[in-house]
């Protein structure tokens, strides 16, 4: 087979292969909710204000995040996280032996399971069957009456000594069965304003603390709410006769409820409350999943790129082109709209890095692509983006336990200048990183094919510029340069056979180097910048400039990679390939500093 064969045919590998497993991944809700759950209209619930860490948010995005606690990320019997909140403050008895308790660490559901197997004795209601054993090991949910068997017990009180372990992940299974208690989420329940004239910042009321005098609660405490009769009056029967008619099940009361509850909760002070458009499209954001099913508008963009790539068809560039403005407009959107509902620029925890850096890398393909417009690099730079942004978003989507898509406040350390800069630099760097590792990718696979051994003879930035248009890179793009490859790499000999010639491949081996090129030294210089200001803002911050702190080091590390890259660069003979794999190093040290550090390693930068 021809090296253009080999080369089209494992292109098309990458593409069915990448379709293929996207399509395998099954759906993230879970289950479909039935009976009251699917019937009942939360709607006005859902778009009440609740103050919670700081900051004022839908009622439906802190019921998602504080249920998350307990069931972990995917939705429960596909109820919505303000029914299944609800549910547990209203009928508690019906989550005493539901599996509502999340596990995370697999190797403690392991040992739970095992556990439970193991025991002499044990009612036939609270038997642990094989097909309820096979679900607690896969989806991680169990019941708090099998958690506290004895034999259960022992396991988490093991756990919980072992510093190196899974200590904080038997922690966190105290921390839901506290979450799930009908008084802590009542109490969580922060939906009462400040009265109109109040302090600014007078701390708003949780549904716990709106009792009377004669209900056992002190004066004090009523005095906290700032609260008139006229209100308690209102508020206390409104809560009594919800929960009567949600334990009942009556669809039509509980919604007319609800909807005079969010009419007299927005009276107690307009002027502090948040619009209800503002809290309605929070609400769409976090049900549509964050946006983060863009992945698969990227994927349309990446499959189109490539076809476009290895084939001299226009029009799948043109189309591939097209998917790719598409998605980043989605993108676009999903950044701004998370910009407004969090009141600040989305890159405070590891979600907002991964998805904001995505769309830095986006912003970037479409410089480069109008610069690069009449150059054959045109269309590979929108391609890096798109598999770039199609991993962001996919882990994202399936991966919400790692990347949690809540929206918290900044810690007030944070709230510098330089820690802007610094962040958007850095997480912009390493994006570029990502996107130079995909072309050295598609470099190796065309030297695996057969390709030359050829790379750009200038820097990769020069290849954009004016002085390059007339080379022989400006002139040919990707697919048209398979074509001439096919169109000169064969020969008739005098004996009629057919001969391949020392040029096979060149062009786009130099074209995919030129890319490489092009991303490795734009990102080498904003790596370089980024830990400067780093530098800066842990002086400001922290009091000095470099700590040694796993993420400061590995950070330096991946710098230190691009180092040696300018310098075998000049230095090798066969640039290309040493270049490629350079490249794929740089951006291995940067992934285990994103990811190792971030939630394997205890440092000032990571979740661990």
């Amino acid at each position: 087979m021809t090296y253009q064969g080999k080369f089209k045919l494992c292109v098309v590998l990458v593409v069915l292969l990448v379709v293929a497993g996207s399509a395998s991944r099954g759906r993230r809700g879970g289950d479909e909710a039935t009976g009251f759950a699917a019937a009942v209209n939360l709607s006005d619930l859902e778009h009440l204000a609740v103050h919670d860490d700081g900051r004022l948010k839908a009622l439906a995005s802190f019921a998602h995040q504080r249920v998350g606690f307990v069931t972990g990320p995917k939705s429960y019997r596909g109820q919505s996280s303000t029914y299944t909140y609800l549910d547990m403050l209203f009928r508690p008895e019906e989550y005493a032996e539901a599996p509502v308790i999340f596990v995370k660490n697999e190797p403690l559901r392991a040992q739970i399971a095992s556990a439970l197997a193991s025991r002499r004795t044990v009612s036939p209601e609270a038997r642990f069957h094989d097909i309820a054993r096979e679900r607690f090991l896969n989806e991680g949910r169990i019941s708090e009456v099998l958690l506290d068997e004895p034999a259960v017990r022992a396991v988490l009180q093991r756990a919980e000594r072992n510093q190196l372990g899974p200590q904080k992940f038997a922690r966190a299974i105290q921390s839901a069965l506290a979450v799930k208690r009908p008084d802590f989420l009542r109490r969580g329940l922060r939906l009462v304003p400040p009265m109109p004239g109040s302090p600014s910042d007078t701390p708003w009321i949780g549904l716990g603390d709106v009792h009377a005098p004669h209900d056992g609660h002190d004066a004090h405490e009523v005095s906290m709410s700032h609260l008139g009769a006229e209100q308690l009056a209102v508020l206390e029967p409104a809560l009594d006769n919800l929960r009567v008619a949600w334990r009942a099940e009556d669809r039509a009361q509980v919604e007319s409820l609800s909807a005079e509850l969010a009419s007299t909760l927005r009276g107690l002070n307009p002027e502090v409350y948040p619009t209800a458009s503002k809290l309605a499209w929070e609400t769409t954001y976090f049900r549509l999943y964050n946006l983060t099913w863009i992945w698969m508008v990227y994927l349309l963009a990446v499959a189109a790129l490539l076809i476009g790539i290895v084939h001299p068809w226009k029009g799948a560039r043109a189309t591939g082109l097209s998917l790719f403005v598409i998605a980043f407009l989605f993108h676009t959107g999903a950044i701004g709209l998370r910009w407004w509902v969090a009141g600040r620029w989305p890159n405070s925890n590891m979600f907002e890095a991964v998805t904001t850096a995505a769309w830095f890398g986006g912003a970037a393909a479409l410089i480069f692509e109008w610069f690069g417009r009449r150059t054959a690099l045109r269309n590979v730079f929108a391609l890096t983006s798109a598999v770039a942004s199609m991993v962001a978003f996919m882990c994202a989507y399936y991966l919400p336990l790692y990347l949690d898509p809540n929206i918290s406040n900044m810690m007030p350390v944070l709230h510098d200048v330089w820690l802007y800069i610094h962040t958007n630099v850095i997480i912009w760097s390493y994006v570029l990183i990502f996107m130079a590792a995909v072309s050295a990718l598609l470099y190796l696979l065309h030297r695996a094919c057969g390709g030359a051994a050829e790379f750009v003879r200038f820097g990769g930035t020069e290849s954009l510029s004016a002085a390059g248009a007339g080379s022989e890179i400006a002139q040919m793009s990707v697919a048209s340069s398979l074509e001439a490859a096919q169109q000169d790499s064969a020969r008739v000999n005098a004996g009629g056979a057919l001969e391949m010639t020392a040029g096979d491949g060149a062009r786009i081996a130099r074209v995919l180097d030129g890319v490489t090129m092009v991303l490795m030294e734009l990102s080498f210089v904003m790596l370089w910048a980024g830990l400067v200001m780093g530098a800066i803002w842990a002086d400001h911050s922290w009091g000095r400039p470099w700590g040694w702190d796993p993420k400061e080091v590995f950070a330096l590390n991946t710098f230190l990679v691009f180092a040696v890259l300018v310098h075998t660069r000049i230095k090798v003979r066969d640039k290309g390939l040493w270049t490629a794999w350079l490249a794929l190093i740089g951006a291995g040290v940067m992934l285990f500093n994103w990811i190792v550090i971030n939630f394997l390693i205890t440092g000032l930068h990571s979740y661990a």
